[in-house]
């Protein structure tokens, strides 16, 4: 049961990742965007609603940085 704690947010990120791949091969830009703009809503939502735990700065960065993987 631990190791299914450790790894679900693994399993999560991976599928997440495989989503947005496959929707950005599609060819259409506003269907590869789903997954990001979703993710910036979701920050924003969890910032100001304080449970991200993260700064302003923290926020943003942690924001940069996901959406270049989402991105890239």
């Amino acid at each position: 049961m631990n190791n299914l704690a450790i790894l679900s947010p693994a399993i999560f990120y991976a599928v997440l990742l495989a989503i947005q791949y496959f929707l950005s091969r599609t060819g259409n830009k506003m269907v590869g965007a789903i997954v990001p703009v979703i993710f910036v809503i979701v920050l924003i939502y969890l910032y100001l609603t304080e449970k991200l735990g993260l700064t302003i700065w923290g926020a943003i960065i942690f924001g940069f940085i996901v959406l270049l993987f989402l991105l890239g």
